[in-house]
């Protein structure tokens, strides 16, 4: 799945909502549409983090490095499982929580 941008005045209507020029979202489309939508201008693909798996270089990386690339979903039925792999945000820290002196 990808993160897309609406880039065309229009609003894009999806199961999950409706979103309008400059806004994100999440969607899971076939290879063809995510091109058809891709080519026409609709759409781009919202670059995410990724980190290289295998022994080759990806995108001018070395192996376990990591760098921010938008792959087309076909790119990455290709790359994913053999030489990258998705970083996954880190979850933010909870502050550390402090015990009051109870007072008497």
């Amino acid at each position: 799945m990808n993160t897309y941008k609406v880039l065309l005045p229009l609003v894009v209507h999806t199961e999950d909502g409706s979103y309008a020029q400059g806004e994100t979202f999440q969607k899971e489309f076939s290879v063809e549409d995510e091109r058809t939508n891709l080519q026409s201008g609709l759409l781009e693909i919202v670059p995410s983090e990724w980190k290289v798996t295998g022994s080759s270089r990806v995108c001018e990386t070395d192996p376990g490095d990591t760098f921010t690339h938008a792959f087309t979903l076909g790119e990455q039925e290709l790359l994913v499982g053999v030489h990258i792999e998705a970083v996954q945000p880190a979850e933010p820290e909870k502050p550390a929580r402090t015990r009051r002196k109870k007072e008497d």
